[in-house]
């Protein structure tokens, strides 16, 4: 019984180091990218510049601060500018 206690203990362990070394490697999100719906176009606003990880709620007073409706838009926060075309 020791030995099944032992493992469970340093699986826990390991898993917990995993989830240390994500969030360390977490990056920060420089761009946001926004696809409007209501006029067609693709935005992208720069936004590493303070180092600025913004959460859910921020990200929409942001969005909604530069003219975009929530409701009509989709959008990602990411690290890499470049755009991607065929």
């Amino acid at each position: 019984m020791d030995n099944a206690n032992n493992n469970n203990s340093n699986d826990r362990s390991l898993l917990i180091k995993r989830i240390i070394n994500m969030n360390k490697e977490k990056e920060i999100a420089k761009f946001i990218t926004v696809l409007d719906f209501e006029d067609g176009k693709v935005y992208q606003y720069e936004i590493g510049e303070n180092n600025w990880n913004p959460d859910h709620e921020s990200m929409e007073e942001f969005l909604n601060g530069v003219g975009h409706s929530l409701s009509n838009c989709e959008w990602m926060c990411h690290e890499n500018p470049e755009i991607i075309t065929p």
